[in-house]
């Protein structure tokens, strides 16, 4: 202000600050640099070939101070940044993709990196994911751990039979097509099907639910998958029946480290998972639901 007006009582006055505390600070910044910033002239002033280095620089750092202003609340914002999601191989991943459809809708300019791991705990508490979601997580002191839905696994076919129930064990009679090993559906259904002494053997393995599917509807054989998937992707044409004896179901959870900030992307992203699990009426638990929302306010 003082190099703007050349005059130190005009640029008190501007500042609001007394004339006397302006010229201490000057005189103190001019002791720092080691030499004048301004020529004394009578009562007129003028910058000193060092005062203008000075002064330049200033006006830099006050440029850089409000470029980090724009950014982080373009960040804030969701203008500019990244979301990182942590999720476990198989159907959560397929959720999580399908939801980036409606969040890069919502937000183009931000960018999601979906990843699919086993390690969904360590990949949250090493910072490399704004948070995970999984089945299954230990209790931690330092993470957040939220119930988000009771998954169902059903047993799809193109045509149906006219019963909405049917046994496991009357599952496992007919052709199958599958998701292969890796995948926490298949983990489940071979879990289970060693508790009851058989084995499974599907006719078709694949990773893509694509593919299952149109293999369903061209009749090959049935196929089981969770009601996430079932009501994610186009299956009007498809039936449905609940397996029982016993039921296949499994928890989803929601895993954030606790005392950490938690970037605007994540919270939206978050916001859209529960009203996207609340829109489908999966069994959630509201207290739990409600927890989570405070927490990522």
């Amino acid at each position: 202000m003082v190099s703007k007006e050349l005059h130190f009582t005009k640029a008190a006055e501007k500042l609001g600050i007394s004339q006397p505390t302006l010229s201490h600070q000057i005189k103190m910044l001019e002791q720092k640099v080691g030499y004048a910033l301004f020529n004394r002239i009578g009562k007129k002033i003028e910058l000193t070939k060092v005062g203008e280095i000075v002064q330049q620089e200033a006006l830099n750092i006050q440029s850089s101070l409000q470029s980090i202003s724009s950014q982080i609340e373009a960040f804030m914002k969701v203008e500019i940044g990244e979301l990182k999601i942590a999720v476990l191989p198989g159907e959560i991943t397929d959720l999580v993709s399908t939801l980036c459809i409606q969040f890069n809708q919502l937000y183009p300019n931000i960018k999601v990196f979906v990843q699919s791991t086993d390690q969904v705990e360590k990949t949250v508490l090493e910072n490399q994911a704004d948070f995970g979601i999984g089945f299954q997580f230990n209790r931690y002191d330092i993470l957040q751990v939220t119930k988000l839905y009771d998954e169902e696994f059903y047993l799809i076919s193109n045509q149906s039979n006219g019963e909405q129930r049917i046994s496991f064990s009357s599952v496992l009679d007919g052709p199958l097509i599958l998701f292969p090993g890796m995948h926490q559906c298949r983990k489940i259904l071979d879990k289970t099907s060693h508790e009851i002494g058989r084995q499974l053997e599907p006719i078709v393995e694949t990773s893509s639910i694509e593919s299952i599917l149109k293999l369903v509807r061209s009749g090959i054989g049935r196929s089981i998958v969770s009601r996430t998937l079932y009501e994610f992707y186009d299956t009007e044409d498809l039936f449905f029946q609940y397996i029982e004896n016993p039921v296949l179901t499994k928890e989803v959870y929601l895993v954030l480290k606790k005392n950490c900030f938690i970037n605007y992307a994540a919270r939206k992203y978050i916001e859209l998972l529960v009203r996207e699990i609340e829109k489908l009426r999966f069994h959630t638990e509201e207290d739990a639901i409600a927890s989570l929302q405070n927490s990522i306010l």
